[in-house]
């Protein structure tokens, strides 16, 4: 799938899955901890752990945040991404809990773990008639947001990703799991939606 439409596809996808629960939070009460939704996507550079050679591609996604007496801010994510390079594609698309601390009122360090699945796609094919892979993937990381203008924040993001797809007599003769550990980077923008009444304790007015 082209990058660009993978992308697009995704965040209108998280956009859907949001206007139910926008209309469900016009029954909340006056007091109401306050919740958010938002989307976000960017550009991505990714070190594959295959082939040598670093991939571009794009990543999208959003987070259901809701706002607590807590210490850290707790948000349900879903994201996905598609890079791709010399050697390989790889495909993920995840999901997990994010967690994050407000700092001078507009950064926004955070961290994360996430589990889903991933694919990687070799190119050209190098054995015959065994051109792709899929895994288990458990991904960890974190980043920063920081906020721009209204409704708007830049996104700086790392992640982790480990891989196990099992017993590979072709690529493992040794009989070991075949395990790939991607890194990817990525800069992106955040959109927070503003229904009101989910965002009763957050003040975008600034």
């Amino acid at each position: 799938m082209n990058p660009v439409r993978f992308a697009v596809l995704t965040v209108c996808g998280v956009s859907a899955l949001a206007l139910p629960v926008a209309a469900r939070g016009q029954a909340l009460t006056t007091a109401s901890k306050g919740a958010e939704i938002s989307v976000f996507g960017g550009y991505l550079a990714s070190s594959p752990d295959y082939g040598g050679f670093a991939k571009k591609g794009v990543a999208a996604g959003g987070d259901f945040t809701v706002f607590l007496r807590l210490p850290v801010t707790p948000s349900l994510e879903i994201r996905g991404d598609i890079a791709s390079g010399p050697a390989v594609t790889e495909r993920t698309v995840l999901v997990g809990l994010k967690v994050e601390r407000e700092y001078r009122t507009h950064l926004h360090p955070y961290a994360d773990i996430l589990v889903g699945e991933a694919q990687i796609v070799y190119h050209p094919d190098p054995y015959a008639n065994y051109n792709a892979d899929r895994s288990l993937n458990i991904s960890y990381g974190g980043g920063l947001d920081i906020d721009a203008v209204r409704h708007f924040s830049v996104k700086f993001d790392f992640q982790e990703q480990n891989w196990n797809l099992g017993k590979n007599g072709v690529l493992q003769p040794s009989g070991a799991n075949y395990t790939l550990t991607p890194r990817t980077y990525m800069v992106g923008v955040v959109y927070h939606i503003p229904f009101r009444t989910l965002n009763s304790q957050k003040d975008f007015n600034k």
